[in-house]
């Protein structure tokens, strides 16, 4: 699951790699540049509470499978676009292809493991995101410096490919549930309920504040090193992984102590919420580091920012499995939390392009990120409350 995370990852933040030689290609602006950063995340949105459902209705298993089939085949087509807006719509479409994959992965956490260990089987399959954005940079930079970004996109469409015939081989000896046999059936007004319940609320808004934050490092962040700070497209690819790298640590530390203080005694709503509100409060360290001189200084401080943020995300992530009332509805319940969620997939990389634009520069944009992160803190401290099977 890790290594398929990885790859959507890489098909996820390419563009954000590609969009400095396909600005210059097409010659567009910082507005026309956040709409393209933002296409992915379009059609993210618009599939995922569907996305949900499939996983719920056909299971998760299949679902990935078909998922990665299907980013790979519009990854491959974004190669051959021959004008910006036909890269904006195969970009879109890859991230509607997308939809089903994190939900289903909690799917089959929540069916596979037992809660003392979810936090950690968590952290394993989302640091394949961050792996995915580590390796983003040195290989995008690697195929675009060496050949072209239209190469590049096709590697990794090839890459989508192969890992989907691997994991439909190893993953058929999983444990998985679907409609037919599950206690409750699907229907309109459970989906309803489920939308409507306070925690369902709760978690979808935290979920956005903490996408807000982490979308700048998925989207702007090469360009700011490059613009702001002087880093050139090689020390980009050296540089740019760090934050990715610390991610990884700060999701598997974070993931580890939440089961850990589960298998302790400590009650559930308390053992995921100190990692994921304590991380993303700490993630709005942010905010100062466009005051920092040294390139150096910023790569660590926005790296440690970077880690905080993803602490909170094993949690973020077992949530859907500890308040679903059955297992058939992890995947409808993360279909909602993430469609909302990335609804800041959408609007971050285009209010960051119309501050930069306004203002000329990154200060305040970096400000709305961190002021945004700690509202995700306070939603779940306060919204979500204790963490216990919903009504429905």
């Amino acid at each position: 699951m890790s290594c398929g995370i990885a790859i959507s990852y890489l098909v996820r933040v390419n563009i954000s790699h590609a969009v400095i030689p396909i600005a210059e290609e097409y010659s567009l602006n910082e507005v026309q540049q956040g709409m393209l950063l933002s296409a992915f995340a379009w059609g993210y949105v618009a599939f995922m509470f569907i996305g949900g459902i499939l996983v719920d209705k056909f299971g998760a298993l299949k679902m990935s499978f078909r998922s990665a089939v299907f980013w790979s085949i519009c990854t491959a087509v974004s190669s051959i676009g021959i004008c910006w807006p036909m890269i904006f719509s195969s970009e879109l479409l890859a991230g509607a292809s997308e939809a089903p994959i994190f939900p289903a992965n909690a799917k089959i956490v929540r069916n596979n493991f037992e809660e003392n260990e979810r936090g950690r089987a968590t952290a394993i399959f989302d640091s394949g995101s961050y792996v995915g954005t580590a390796l983003s940079a040195p290989l995008m930079t690697f195929l675009i410096v060496c050949s072209s970004w239209r190469f590049a996109y096709i590697s990794i469409a090839l890459i989508g490919v192969l890992w989907a015939i691997i994991w439909r081989y190893i993953s058929k000896n999983l444990y998985d549930t679907n409609e037919i046999n599950s206690k409750i059936k699907l229907s309109k007004n459970i989906v309803f309920s489920c939308i409507k319940n306070r925690k369902v609320i709760g978690i979808s808004l935290g979920f956005f504040c903490y996408n807000y934050t982490k979308n700048f490092y998925l989207t702007w962040f090469p360009s700011y090193l490059v613009s702001e700070k002087g880093f050139s497209m090689i020390n980009v690819g050296i540089f740019g992984m760090l934050p990715s790298i610390a991610a990884v640590f700060g999701g598997l530390i974070a993931g580890t102590i939440t089961d850990r203080m589960i298998s302790n005694g400590y009650s559930k709503t308390f053992s995921r919420k100190l990692p994921l509100c304590v991380g993303l409060v700490l993630s709005s360290l942010i905010v100062f580091a466009d005051f920092v001189d040294s390139s150096y200084l910023v790569v660590a401080l926005l790296s440690f920012s970077f880690a905080m943020a993803i602490a909170a995300s094993p949690s973020i992530w077992a949530i859907p499995g500890d308040i679903a009332p059955d297992p058939n509805l992890v995947g409808t319940i993360g279909g909602i939390q993430n469609t909302v969620s990335n609804i800041a997939g959408i609007v971050a990389p285009i209010i960051t392009g119309y501050i930069i634009y306004l203002t000329g520069e990154y200060r305040f944009a970096l400000l709305v990120s961190g002021i945004i992160s700690c509202v995700g803190a306070i939603s779940y401290l306060f919204i979500v409350g204790k963490l216990e099977s919903i009504n429905i």
